[in-house]
């Protein structure tokens, strides 16, 4: 797994399954539970179905061996593959960049997954029912899921680096239906980086809202699937939504960025920017600990609902953006933040919206209210345009009289040569 050498991998894979499969076969024969003409079945190799982009089926026989009579309490484990087995397959897969084997090897750990589900843990019975239930607790099923969701990460990786942007939502689809669990962050940002690339701002959004919609599983010692860096605060969902809103950006997707922000800082997820200050006279703007496309997400959107709670729509008072003096950068006192919404508000704003620093203060920016109000004024005349144009061809369509002339003469009547002759004159009018 660690050299991404697949071929290997899956001939000993083959080897492992074949002398499970033939153990499983000898112990039933053993017992008198089957005919030794009934044991003989067709066997495709796993190197042959997977580096062949043969279709995996639905009921992989192949996933269960733990019938391996007395074999399997001397060596104390299943005979046959394991859910790690198959996470290490999938990342020697990923790491050789073969989306094809991680296609169909997907299926092969479905078994695995499926039974860390929280629906199949002790506390999911009543109280009355706990005590004579053999089920495992959560807690065990929740560190025997982080054992392997790892391999939902591989997988989506490779089809991150192949563009494979179906095979990755279906991947993630299919992983939270099997686990009934959040997946990795690191699978879902990386699946967001797949749809930005592709300009599917939209998919995103819905991929986003949908996993932060599944409630986060929580053990009675407090562990949980997707833990928060106590150092930096860094939660799962605050995660998600900026590497997200970073995708989005990178690729020139603003709107859609702008909306995942407003999203995440309604839930609470993310830092909302404007800052409550007795002084009416100015709008501060707190960016500490933004990435840049953060920042630039939360002043267009900051800016945009000052503006809509004022009066005509305008925005009445100068703005102060604190970006900060640069102390937790990775250089030491030279700021990251401050120079890049700098070249934001120049570069990326149109017209340009000028800067200059606050005066004893270099970790804060003025912004003149004069060039913000000239920004929303030519957003909204562009918004208008773009509405205008799309209308001017739609009403064009719907109700051009010689379209509708010349679809009523060809059903009335056979059309003749003076009248396609009068038909095309009439369309190329």
């Amino acid at each position: 797994a660690k050299g991404g050498n697949i071929t290997p991998a899956l001939n000993f894979a083959d080897d492992i399954q074949f002398l499970a499969s033939r153990i499983r076969q000898h112990a039933k024969l053993f017992r008198g539970l089957s005919k030794n003409e009934e044991l003989e079945s067709g066997w495709i190799t796993l190197s042959s179905r997977l580096l062949m982009d043969t279709p995996t089926p639905e009921n992989a026989p192949e996933t269960d061996f733990s019938d391996g009579g007395a074999l399997s309490t001397v060596i104390d484990r299943p005979i046959g593959l394991t859910g790690q087995d198959w996470k290490l397959i999938l990342i020697a897969a990923s790491r050789g960049g073969h989306w094809k084997v991680c296609v169909g090897t997907l299926p092969f750990i479905r078994p695995y997954v499926k039974e860390t589900h929280p629906k199949y843990a002790r506390e999911s019975l009543n109280l009355s029912d706990r005590r004579s239930s053999s089920r495992p607790s959560l807690e065990r099923l929740s560190r025997k899921y982080n054992r392997i969701a790892r391999a939902l990460t591989a997988a989506v990786l490779c089809f991150e680096s192949r563009s494979q942007y179906a095979w990755a939502i279906r991947a993630i689809d299919d992983w939270i239906e099997w686990s009934g669990r959040r997946p990795r962050k690191e699978a879902v940002t990386s699946a967001c980086r797949i749809l930005a690339k592709r300009y599917r701002g939209q998919e995103v959004i819905n991929l986003v809202t949908k996993v932060i919609n599944i409630p986060s599983v929580e053990t009675t010692t407090g562990e949980c699937d997707n833990p928060t860096d106590e150092a930096t605060n860094y939660t799962y969902e605050k995660a998600v939504y900026t590497e997200s809103i970073n995708a989005l950006h990178k690729s020139g997707l603003y709107e859609e960025a702008d909306q995942l922000y407003a999203q995440g800082a309604a839930a609470g997820h993310l830092p909302w920017a404007i800052m409550q200050s007795e002084d009416d006279s100015q709008l501060k703007l707190d960016l500490h600990g933004m990435s840049a496309a953060v920042a630039h997400s939360a002043v267009r959107v900051s800016l945009q609902k000052e503006t809509m709670n004022g009066e005509q729509n305008e925005l009445g008072r100068d703005v102060i953006i604190v970006t900060g003096r640069g102390r937790r950068s990775g250089e030491r006192f030279r700021p990251i933040l401050r120079p890049e919404v700098q070249r934001m508000l120049t570069e990326e704003f149109y017209p340009p919206i000028s800067t200059s620093s606050l005066p004893g203060n270099m970790g804060a920016l003025i912004v003149p209210k004069q060039d913000i109000n000239a920004w929303l004024n030519h957003q909204r005349q562009q918004k208008g345009e773009r509405i205008l144009f799309v209308a001017d061809i739609l009403r064009d369509l719907t109700t051009g009289s010689r379209l509708e002339r010349a679809l009523r003469k060809r059903i009335t009547k056979a059309p003749t040569s003076a009248d396609n002759q009068q038909i095309v004159a009439e369309n190329s009018e």
